[in-house]
């Protein structure tokens, strides 16, 4: 190996200021490039197209590392906009509106792996690609070694162990190489927010492809 490629192999695929051009009101940036490119090096994640990619969906998932568990609190009338099929009346929604943990036990609850009494309103949807349901947990878990099941709200409040679960879900749903359309809707399970997910990737590629530019090579 030439040494200019052994120093790409050990180089964070991270920075401080990568991050900061990915998601500008990211907090803590320094332990989530640190956490970051652990784990992006776990699941051998170093082109930089896809690294840029990776970035640029997480930033807009989780409003810029800003937004880590999924919020329950919805009024009667949208309870009924989002889940028709269960909020048939104003009646059934008022039982629900601001109550988050009943209302993940109602909709989560027997679905996703959820098997166990409260396991809607333990296993919400949580870290930078939210996770949601027993089943996703426990895969995560077995293939990242972190205790989720046990702890499963560490995914929220440890940037380790959101990032690799971010790094593990790519791993397992996104097409290497893919276009911003096919990955946007492996990670989303639609088109939403494409516009900033596409502003986002083309802001940190060019950035990383600057850094790139800046490394003469060897004659």
């Amino acid at each position: 190996m030439h040494w200019l490629d052994e120093i790409d192999a050990v180089r964070p695929a991270v920075s401080p200021e990568l991050l900061r051009v990915a998601m500008p009101r990211c907090p803590d940036v320094a332990e989530w490039a640190d956490e970051l490119s652990e784990a992006l090096a776990w699941a051998k994640i170093r082109v930089p197209a896809e690294v840029a990619m990776f970035l640029a969906q997480i930033g807009h998932e989780s409003s810029d590392l800003t937004r880590l568990e999924e919020s329950l609190w919805y009024s009667a009338d949208r309870l009924m906009v989002v889940w028709p099929s269960r909020f048939t009346t104003k009646s059934i929604a008022n039982r629900f509106e601001g109550n988050p943990e009943a209302l993940a036990n109602e909709v989560y609850g027997g679905r996703m792996g959820n098997t166990q009494p409260g396991d809607g309103w333990r296993f919400i949807g949580r870290g930078p690609i939210q996770l949601t349901g027993r089943d996703n947990y426990t895969r995560c878990a077995e293939a990242t070694g972190l205790p989720l099941t046990e702890h499963p709200e560490r995914l929220a409040s440890c940037p380790r162990h959101g990032a690799m679960a971010a790094a593990w879900y790519w791993l397992d749903r996104v097409t290497p190489g893919a276009d911003i359309i096919t990955v946007t809707q492996q990670v989303n399970g639609g088109r939403h927010g494409l516009n900033d997910r596409k502003r986002r990737y083309e802001r940190t590629l060019r950035h990383v492809q600057s850094l790139g530019a800046q490394c003469p090579e060897a004659g």
